[in-house]
């Protein structure tokens, strides 16, 4: 699987300032103000998405890409679409980890998925049915669980 556009937008401040390590505030004014790619709460979300997609890690005050950054190639003219980092469902963000840990693509995921939810006799929600195949290929999604977990007890909150 080639590298996504959050691989690219990722990519881009610390390539730009020619740094591989950035301070949060330069990460997140260099999509916003340099770039103008996202407004700075934008930038902030794509900050969180790296990190949990395992994309970026701290260093004390510093963010780094936990990836070679000299291996990525960013397309001519590349600009990140700002929807594709609006807050995504519990569900999408759970198929993308299933999808990055395992490989599989997404409709074979999306099949998994269903199917499981046909064995359970469609007795649970979508989102629990998707955490149960994440768990049976390996793929650590505790975090959303514990979210979907409080969007279950408390259904006003999501």
């Amino acid at each position: 699987m080639g590298p996504s556009d959050l691989t690219y937008t990722v990519s881009m401040p610390f390539l730009r300032k020619g740094k591989d390590a950035l301070k949060e505030s330069e990460f997140v004014l260099a999509l916003s103000i340099d770039l103008k790619w996202f407004t700075p709460e934008q930038a902030k979300n794509v900050l969180k998405d790296a990190e949990k997609s395992g994309l970026l890690k701290r260093q004390g005050e510093l963010v780094c890409p936990a990836f070679d950054i000299t291996g990525v190639e960013i397309p001519s003219g590349f600009k990140p679409e700002p929807a594709t980092f609006e807050k995504k469902t519990i569900f999408d963000r759970i198929l993308e980890r299933i999808i990055l840990k395992t490989g599989i693509e997404k409709r074979k995921v999306i099949a998994l998925i269903n199917k499981k939810q046909e064995d359970l006799g469609k007795q649970v929600l979508i989102e629990v049915s998707a955490i149960l195949v994440a768990l049976e290929h390996g793929t650590i999604v505790d975090d959303l669980i514990d979210e979907e977990y409080g969007v279950l007890i408390n259904p006003s909150s999501s």
